[in-house]
This record gives structure tokens, sequence and C-alpha cells, in this order.
């Protein structure tokens, strides 16, 4: 479909279903974001190299509907304790182009969506109008997917092959790589209107070291915005490596001191699969419900640092971040805030709901993280000079509890690194308080990113736990 075949389309849906809201008895606000994606898929399996392929064109559009009334408690909205003079409602309903052909049934269930809407009690909030400034332009779109992202993917899939043979000892389990390429806007019944086009790519990739029962594999997933960012000669090598070393890794030994954390592990002590601590905490709602242990002004650590001092940005207009975005999911133009600096919290990062809650300047949803590095090269970070350091590569899974900051992670990949020299390790277990590690951390004048993180290679904390595989 043509560029401009699509805008008409998807205007088409957009305007059908706002005057469809605007006809439904409760529906009191609204928003509609239409989205529409391309995606081609190339699947690897085995010593073989045996291909499979997909591509799909999908298109859908998610409308969130909101109720105005009174409370249907004596607490009031939120349950606040206190009555309140009116509460707001919300559901959220996926509609499907051919849905539009028929109006009778559309209308039932945007009927149903204002009914389910009034059912709940919220503090009310206004949805943003559009922005005096408009929204920022944001690179986000990968132009070698602008032809056929079939041929694209394949033109990929070829590039892994060829790194797979400059790979000796290492062979491939299985391969999954991804695009999309992804049109969407969003309108609401304050008059916004925006619209954006941006891609994604995926490569999930398992790695085989050694023969039968002496076999390791090494598991990769990378998300990115540009096929060129996954680097892919680059990854097969590094991870082939880390198949070869897990093959020949040993059990740790309890332990507790000086811990590194480096690549792919580092980023997700600040960015964990499902979110993390320093996030939580540093947003509005979490300030709004009084569970942030953050305050203005405050070191984020519980004493004042011994070591480097964080400085943490959210930065949605990063070119090709996975999080950039000229506007978030309710219309807030992008921004680049720094919460967090010198190791003191400056100010909560806050969607359009917290923020009209707590009377701040909206900064929209959670950007890419950006963390400053450091003066000190990783490879000192990890020597040996004061006594062993244990390395940590790659977790198996990195979940701190987001309210404490407690996590203990298993050990997937690492090393120790002593006089004798360095040794593979893994299992055991690392223990620790991201908000207490923090007060004694050093981070690596070289920088790596994972797509979301952008931020030190190498971070050496004074003193972690791992307990013994």
């Amino acid at each position: 479909m043509l560029e401009g075949e699509l805008r008409v389309q998807m205007s088409s849906l957009a305007d059908s279903l706002a005057d469809a809201l605007r006809a439904t008895p409760g529906v009191d606000a609204w928003q509609v974001t239409t989205t529409r994606r391309d995606e081609a898929q190339v699947y690897l399996i085995g010593a073989e190299i045996e291909e499979a392929r997909r591509s799909v064109s999908s298109e859908e559009a998610v409308v969130t509907i909101h109720n105005l009334h009174a409370p249907r408690s004596d607490e009031g909205a939120d349950g606040a304790g206190a009555a309140s003079a009116a509460a707001l409602g919300a559901t959220t309903l996926t509609v499907q182009p051919d849905e539009l052909a028929e109006s009778g049934p559309l209308a039932a269930r945007l009927r149903d969506g204002a009914l389910m809407a009034s059912l709940t009690d919220n503090q009310p909030f206004a949805l943003p109008g559009a922005p005096t400034q408009g929204f920022p332009v944001i690179e986000a779109d990968d132009l070698a997917l602008g032809g056929s992202i079939e041929a694209a993917v394949e033109r990929a899939g070829q590039q892994l092959r060829a790194a797979l043979r400059q790979t000796p000892g290492v062979r491939l389990g299985s391969a999954e790589l991804y695009a999309a390429r992804i049109h969407s806007s969003l309108t609401n019944s304050q008059g916004l209107s925006a619209s954006k086009r941006e891609t994604s790519v995926y490569l999930d990739l398992a790695l085989l070291a050694g023969e039968g029962d002496d076999t390791a594999e090494f598991h990769a997933e990378l998300r990115r915005r540009r096929l060129s960012d996954l680097h892919l000669e680059r990854v097969v090598a590094a991870y082939g490596a880390l198949a070869l070393h897990a093959l020949h890794a040993s059990a740790p030994e309890a332990w507790e001191g000086p811990v590194v954390l480096s690549g792919e592990a580092a980023a997700q002590f600040f960015n964990p699969v499902f979110g993390g601590p320093l996030a939580a905490h540093a947003s509005a709602e979490m300030a709004y419900q009084r569970l942030s242990r953050l305050r203005v002004g405050e070191f984020v650590t519980p004493e004042e640092p011994r070591g480097d001092r964080l400085t943490l940005v959210s930065d949605a207009v990063r070119p090709y971040g996975l999080r950039s975005s000229p506007y978030d999911a309710s219309g807030i133009p992008a921004h680049n805030v720094t919460l967090i600096e010198d190791g003191v919290f400056q100010r909560p990062w806050a969607d359009a709901k917290y923020a009209q809650y707590l009377g701040l300047p909206p900064t929209g949803e959670l950007g890419n993280l950006t963390v400053t590095c450091g003066a000190t090269p990783v490879e000192r970070l990890r020597s040996p000079e004061a006594g062993p350091v244990y390395e940590v590569v790659a977790f198996s899974l990195f979940n701190p509890d987001p309210v404490t900051g407690d996590f203990s992670t298993e050990i997937r990949l690492g090393y120790r690194h002593d006089a004798a020299g360095t040794r593979p390790i893994k299992g055991g277990a690392l223990v620790g308080n991201i908000f207490a590690a923090l007060a004694d951390a050093r981070f690596s004048a070289e920088s790596f990113s994972d797509g979301v993180y952008l931020g030190p290679a190498g971070i050496r904390f004074g003193a972690l736990k791992i307990t013994a595989g």
C-alpha cells in the first residue's frame, strides 16, 4: 500500500470512530489510537539452517472511553478517604477495521464501554490538547525497511548465516529475525491529532558449543529500531565466545566483595525486564501514592555516595532509541528530563494523569535511560589489584523488587578475576539492593547501549554478595 493511501485509510478509521464516540451517550472524553503494522520474520533452525518465512500486515484501533460520574462510594475517587464531587472511569476497547462496516454492533460495544467506565471511580483529569509548540521530530524509522520489508529481513538472514560460518566451535541452535514497519495515529476529544512512523527489529539467537552431554547454549535477545544496529557479525562473534566460555564455566564460591556488571548485565541493572526500582520510585505515580522513597533535593542512596555519583536522564528524543517517540501514549510531547543528577533526585517523570494530580508539568512516560559514564576504563574496574573481583556479564533473569530494590538473581555467565588469572563461572546468585549498591559504585569510561539503556559498559560495586552455585 502506498504511503498516501495508508494515511487516508488510517485517518478514515480514526474519523469514523470519533464520529461514533461523539454519538455515544456516557462518553465524556475519548482517545483513539490507530496502528498499522507490516511485519516479516525469518526463522533459522539447526545445523543445516533450514529456513521458514512469514510476513503479515494488520491494522487495528484502540479506543479509550472516559465517563465522568458521581462517586459510587463515600470515600470518593481513588478511595482518598473524603467524598468527591465527581469521579472518572475509563475502559479500553480494541476495534478491527471490519467492525466499522456495521454501525449497530459497534454502537453497542461503545455503549457497553461507557457503562464499564461508569463503574470505576478515579480522580478526574483532563486529556491533553494539541501542544502549542507541536511535536518534536524523532528519528525512529529505519530507511532500510522502507522498501520491501521481507527482502530486508532476508538480507539480514544471509548476513547471519555468513557470520555463523566465521565462528569456529559454535553452531546455531535456532534464530529468529523479525522486523516491523509501524504507522500510528492518535486523536482525542480535546482536539489533539498526531501521527508517527517507526520501525522495530528483533533478533532471538541461540548458539551452541560442545557436543553431546557436554554442550552449552547461550541465548541472546536484541531489540533495536534499525537492522544495522543489530551488528550481526559482532553479535555472533561475541555471543559465540560466551557460549564457549559457558562450556567450561564452573559454579562460583560464596563471595562478598567487589562485583562488576558489564554489557548486558549493566544495562539490566537500570532497565530490568519487568521495570525497575529506580524508574518506579522516580515516577509521579509512586509519589502520588506516597510509596516513593525518593525526595527532591536528597540523595537517592541511603547514604552519601562514596564512588561515582549517578546521573540518570529520561530521554524520549534519542535517535533510534526504543522508547523514542514524538509523543507518549496519551499525546504528551517527547522530553529529555534529568531525573537524578550527581546522586541527587531532581524531579519525577510524570504522565498526563499524575502530572495533573500532583500539579507538575508533564514530561510524558519514561523514555530511554541515559546514565553518565565515569572516568575509569572497564579493564581497570575488573582488575584484581587489591584482591579477587567477580564480573557478571549475563543474568538468567534480573527482576529486582520494584518497591524495596532488593534482588537475588541467578548468574548465567560471569568471571572470577584473581592473581591466578580469569576463569568463567555460572550458577549461584547475585544478591543485593539497587539503592544501597549505588552508594559505592564506579562507572566505566566506555559506553554500552541495548536500545533503551545508554550508559557505562561496566559498573563496579564495592560490596555485593554471591551465593555458592
